[in-house]
């Protein structure tokens, strides 16, 4: 369960990374991000990043860091696609990764 946690929070974070750049978030949204929300972006994907690391290592210290890389793989692969295919499904899951995250999280403390 936990490290479906980590792997929500993987794409949440390429999510972050990507809308953070401007082609991607007027593919995304039609419009320019500000400077200061680009900045909100890459700060708060680089939070989640980190919270993924954390969470796989404590998993699983050898085993841990290897699912980390396994999960950016994952979440790159996946933003790609869904960049290149179908630019309006990031906006979808920029709404539904955090409530879905929130949701597991709730989960496993049951």
């Amino acid at each position: 369960m936990m490290y479906l946690i980590a792997t929500l929070l993987c794409l949440s974070s390429f999510t972050a990374f990507a809308l953070a750049k401007t082609p991607h978030y007027k593919a995304v949204f039609g419009a320019r991000p500000d400077q200061i929300q680009s900045k909100r972006y890459l700060l708060s994907a680089w939070i989640m990043l980190l919270l993924t690391l954390v969470i796989d290592i404590s998993q699983a210290v050898g085993y841990g860091s290897l699912m980390f890389c396994g999960q950016m793989a994952l979440a790159v692969l996946l933003m790609a696609v869904m960049l290149s295919f179908r630019p309006g499904w990031v906006r979808s899951l920029f709404y539904l990764l955090p409530a879905a995250t929130l949701i597991m999280a709730v989960l496993a403390t049951l």
